[in-house]
């Protein structure tokens, strides 16, 4: 654009040379304001695009029109402007400045005297100027679409690079979520087990003076639980999915945890499950079993309790895991302490099923009562399942 007009420039002063009169002075004058109005509007925009674009041919063919009519050398930078036009607007507004064009240059041809028209010629210069009008709508349309085509291509390769750098993030997460998935199950197989361990040690200390045959057999029942822990420990290392729980049946499990529980510390265990819990999910699964773990883990270990009840039930829409005990409740803060690594495991694996945790205590006992939705699940059935341990 700005090389046409300052060629339309150069013509001008060279024709004008060596007496330019004032028409000459006035087109170069309005050459250097269109070169102006290219670097001012075009260059360094202030208004809208499309708005600024039409204000800038508008402006510029009207100068255009003034300059044709001083000095009609001039009058091809026409083409130029019509090049932009189609190469910048749409064609609803290209298309209407160009026919101001063509009315300009067939005017100016005429000396606007309608009686000097010559259909001949009138019809050649529009047919000539359709040819390229139609010509210039192909470029302009091939314009656009590949600006489209590249816009596209420049917004794929930004969606892709947000995509690979989300991707980075989520494996980072997952990588967060798996150390703690490892550090829950250490807790929940390992720790539980080095409880129980330390226990029937303390138990086997004060029996052996006494009945060291009884004493003898409870070793062997600590070196059986050793080995199972170390089992344990492999299986959870290897990432199975509930260690400790293998294939035995959820309900058979908590109710062999309840027995042993009952046994081994005299506690008076009852429990009670609906027979949902044989349909659950694995994480599901999963969870019910590792929360069972922990609250009576902590009872044995902290709760100095009587008696325990475990019950699961279905209600329509969650599954209800409740324990309950007649202890002496949680110490002051516990439940946010940072060491208390159960507690926390607990509130984690069931927020992360979308559940709720809720702990009440007081000086007669504590209740641990969670709440997991059940996807799909739209009432409950009678329990099914209830033991008693007997005190030893």
């Amino acid at each position: 654009m700005v090389g046409a007009l300052i060629g339309a420039l150069v013509l001008t002063l060279w024709q004008a040379y060596p007496t330019p009169d004032g028409r000459d002075i006035v087109v170069v004058v309005l050459l250097l304001v269109q070169v102006g109005s290219y670097a001012l509007i075009v260059r360094k925009p202030m208004l809208p695009a499309q708005r600024r674009l039409v204000i800038y041919f508008c402006f510029n063919l009207a100068i255009w029109a003034v300059q044709i009519h001083l000095v009609p050398a001039v009058w091809w930078t026409v083409f130029a402007y019509v090049g932009q036009m189609f190469g910048m607007l749409p064609v609803r507004y290209a298309l209407p400045m160009n026919l101001f064009a063509i009315v300009i240059i067939i005017g100016q041809m005429i000396g606007w005297d309608l009686r000097k028209a010559n259909s001949d010629m009138v019809f050649a210069i529009i047919g000539q100027w359709t040819s390229v009008t139609i010509f210039m709508v192909y470029i302009s349309h091939l314009s656009r679409t590949s600006m489209e085509r590249g816009d596209l291509i420049a917004k794929l390769e930004a969606a892709q690079e947000k995509l690979e750098k989300a991707q980075q993030r989520e494996t980072e997460l997952a990588v967060l979520r798996e150390r703690e998935r490892l550090a829950r199950d250490l807790h929940d197989s390992l720790g539980h087990a080095l409880v129980a361990i330390a226990m029937q040690l303390e138990a086997i200390q004060r029996l052996y003076p006494v009945d060291p045959e009884r004493a003898s057999r409870q070793v062997d029942e600590v070196k059986a639980l050793a080995r199972s822990s170390m089992g344990t420990l492999r299986d959870t290392v290897a990432g199975l999915r509930a260690p400790g729980l293998g294939d035995r049946p959820l309900s058979f499990a908590l109710q062999e945890t309840c027995v042993e529980l009952g046994q081994r510390t005299g506690i008076d265990v009852s429990c009670q499950f609906a027979s949902e819990v044989e349909t659950l999910s694995p994480a599901l699964t999963e969870t019910t079993w590792r929360i069972v773990q922990e609250a009576l883990t902590n009872v044995e270990k902290h709760a100095r309790a009587h008696r325990v009840s475990l019950s699961v039930a279905s209600q329509p829409g969650e599954l209800v895991l409740c324990v309950a005990d007649d202890g002496v409740g949680l110490s002051k803060g516990a439940q946010s302490r940072p060491d208390r690594f159960g507690l926390r495991g607990m509130r984690e694996r069931i927020e992360g099923l979308g559940g709720t945790l809720l702990l009440e205590s007081s000086d007669g006992g504590t209740t641990v009562t969670a709440k997991l939705p059940l996807i799909g699940k739209t009432g409950a059935r009678p329990a099914t399942g209830s033991t008693e341990s007997p005190k030893e």
